[in-house]
């Protein structure tokens, strides 16, 4: 059913796990149309109490294939898939848990922004490195990381597309928990049980209540600017020069 994902469903806990090892689970538009189609059908499972997602073999995300955005791939594509994504994320109903371990580039950071508890391995890298390669932020993270962590923090992370460490993380607010290095699955696994044992409408309710009004359309209106000025900068030379040199293995 899924290419670029693995989906488990067992006892009330679905796990959806990005599987594109190769390449650090870079995130392409197969990615994202698999990672979409699973979060729907979990929230709309009965079975299904509580969402757990992760990247395989000790790596979260590389963030977005850089391929996909050179000319000759499919920019509309992407642009859908992201915004599915976290119109998705925003319309979730059941409890999303991240565990995260290795590397979590852009997207794979900004997945924090919209999870209700997140785990991740000491050692694991972060960063949001948009305006290193000449683009905007994405996943409604120009609004709400500010929200997260305060706008001066936000803004130093975005300006310089830093490297961050999961104690960092943790500090601000945007992991539940830095864990030993291995042990965020088995941590978010552990939180899941846990609120398997409560009352799931009591804990749909209190989700519901923890956002802001207007949530949904808050994410979708951020993402839709996003991504309309990330499609001005992606068409320009020194944007197009600065992903073909992160490609070539440049920093």
């Amino acid at each position: 059913m899924y290419q670029d994902i693995t989906y488990s469903l067992e006892n009330g806990i679905a796990v959806i796990t990005l599987n594109r090892p190769k390449v650090l689970n870079a995130i392409r538009v197969q990615t994202y149309k698999d990672v979409i189609a699973a979060l729907l059908d979990s929230d709309a499972n009965d079975e299904v109490k509580v969402i757990v997602m992760t990247g395989a073999e000790g790596r979260f995300t590389a963030g977005n294939d850089l391929a996909d955005l050179l000319p000759g791939g499919d920019l509309p594509a992407v642009q859908e898939g992201v915004a599915g994504i976290f119109d998705a994320f925003a319309g979730l109903q059941k409890p999303l848990i991240m565990a995260q371990e290795g590397v979590a580039i852009g997207i794979g950071a900004n997945m924090l922004l919209h999870a209700d508890i997140a785990y991740a391995g000491n050692s694991i890298r972060y960063s949001l490195p948009f305006a290193k390669i000449g683009v905007t932020s994405e996943g409604a993270c120009s609004v709400l990381l500010s929200e997260a962590i305060g706008p001066k923090r936000a803004a130093e992370l975005l300006y310089t597309g830093r490297f961050f460490s999961a104690a960092e993380a943790e500090k601000w607010g945007l992991l539940t928990a830095a864990v030993e290095d291995g042990k965020a699955l088995e941590t978010a696994m552990a939180t899941a049980n846990e609120l398997l044992k409560n009352s799931q409408d009591s804990i749909r309710a209190i989700k519901k209540l923890g956002r802001a009004e207007g949530h949904r359309e808050r994410v979708n209106k951020a993402v839709k600017l996003e991504m309309e000025l990330f499609s001005g900068l992606l068409g320009t030379p020194e944007t197009q020069a600065r992903i073909n040199h992160v490609l070539k293995g440049g920093k």
